[in-house]
């Protein structure tokens, strides 16, 4: 038969994430310094919560909305944590962040509403708002030092504006918003009456002092909060997340997360709640030992990077190779064994740079963070002498 199918799907590529990352796949004996995959196991409790749960035979059919005790739970750890005052009906349980960002943009968007996204960006945006048949508006903040530029955000803003993602501290910079863009953003999304989506799922994984968009009490009504379980817990198998929105967004986005998929297996559910009374500050106290003995390394080494605020991420400069972030990252692949990521795959202007994890055992990656340093030294000879 002759396949007529979706245009949007035909159009899109692969996540160029996973397409490096099976590529590194084949290489025998790689330091994968690729995926946001925490180094540790999820918690003992987390786990035997689920058990426990699955003993006692909590395995039918959920509410597609999430468990009350659940949602009740998740107002409380954002009471306490962010200071958010929403109410059970205002949380939706789904499948991960990308679960709450897809029943989100499926719930406000309108064929060709136009959705902002600052670059760099985690690369399932732009897909995601495609296929709500609208229409991504892309903005590099890269140049203002990953900050708000006021009139460049004003610049793409037209009347089919429909809202702004917001991922701070930022995949893949571990940069965090200021106060200062913060209060841009304020200003705009009142002024406009846009949505902005917060994708908040680092806001436990932050090496300093942030200020969080999502706690503004002025523009409640416009924040739609994204979180997941993934990073903190080190869930990411488990795929549960939340969304948090004024309650005539949240009706809506409950609809879209029933048809879409009926809800999260409850004893993942029961899990999530142990969760959110779980300690994480030894897995953050380990991430930044990592970033730290990563960046005291680089800076010894004379590399330039990008030094993160938050999240596991840290970006390295290679422009002084002389050779774009795929070539770069392929050529580290087969000579050194080391995988990273393509800076490209965050946005064009991230070519200069390649994406690398903080969440490996350092014993593992400060050896191969210093054959990166390498790396670079070695092909910046070479240009240098060709010069």
């Amino acid at each position: 038969m002759k396949h007529v199918l979706n245009e949007i799907l035909l159009n899109m590529d692969l996540s160029g994430i996973r397409r490096f990352s099976e590529e590194a796949n084949q290489v025998e004996g790689v330091v994968r310094l690729t995926i946001g995959e925490p180094m540790f196991d999820t918690p003992q409790n987390i786990k035997q919560a689920a058990i426990d749960a699955l003993i006692a035979n909590d395995t039918h059919y959920p509410f597609a909305q999430g468990l009350l005790s659940l949602r009740k739970a998740c107002c409380e750890f954002e009471k306490k944590t962010q200071d958010l005052d929403y109410v059970p009906s205002e949380v939706i349980i789904t499948q991960g962040a990308t679960g709450g960002l897809f029943t989100a943009i499926n719930t406000i968007c309108q064929p060709m509403d136009e959705v902002i996204i600052l670059l760099p960006s985690f690369t399932i945006y732009k897909p995601i708002v495609e296929f709500a048949d609208a229409i991504p508006v892309l903005i590099d903040i890269s140049e203002d030092d990953f900050q708000i530029n006021e009139q460049k955000l004003r610049n793409v803003i037209t009347s089919k504006t429909k809202a702004i993602i917001v991922n701070s501290p930022n995949n893949p910079s571990g940069i965090s918003l200021s106060r200062q863009s913060n209060d841009i953003l304020e200003k705009i999304v009142v002024e406009h009456d846009l949505y902005v989506l917060c994708d908040d799922v680092y806001n436990q994984l932050i090496f300093e002092d942030t200020d969080f968009l999502v706690r503004r009490k002025s523009i409640r009504e416009n924040i739609i909060y994204i979180q997941s379980f993934s990073k903190p817990y080190a869930m990411t198998g488990w795929r549960i997340g939340y969304v948090m929105a004024d309650q005539p967004v949240a009706t809506q986005i409950a609809k879209v997360q029933s048809y879409g998929t009926s809800g999260v297996p409850p004893f993942v559910q029961q899990a999530a709640i142990a969760a959110l009374s779980t300690d994480v500050t030894e897995m953050l106290d380990q991430y930044k030992s990592n970033m730290v003995q990563v960046s005291e390394l680089l800076t010894s080494r004379g590399i330039p990077f990008v030094k993160p605020q938050g999240a596991f991420y840290l970006l390295v400069d290679i422009s002084q190779c002389n050779m774009d972030s795929w070539t770069f990252a392929r050529k580290l692949l087969h000579t050194e064994k080391v995988a990273v990521i393509p800076g490209e795959v965050f946005g064009a202007q991230m070519d200069r740079y390649v994406r690398t994890s903080l969440a490996t055992d350092i014993k593992i990656s400060l050896p191969a963070f210093d054959r990166i340093a390498d790396f670079i030294r070695n092909n910046r000879q070479t240009v240098e002498e060709t010069a």
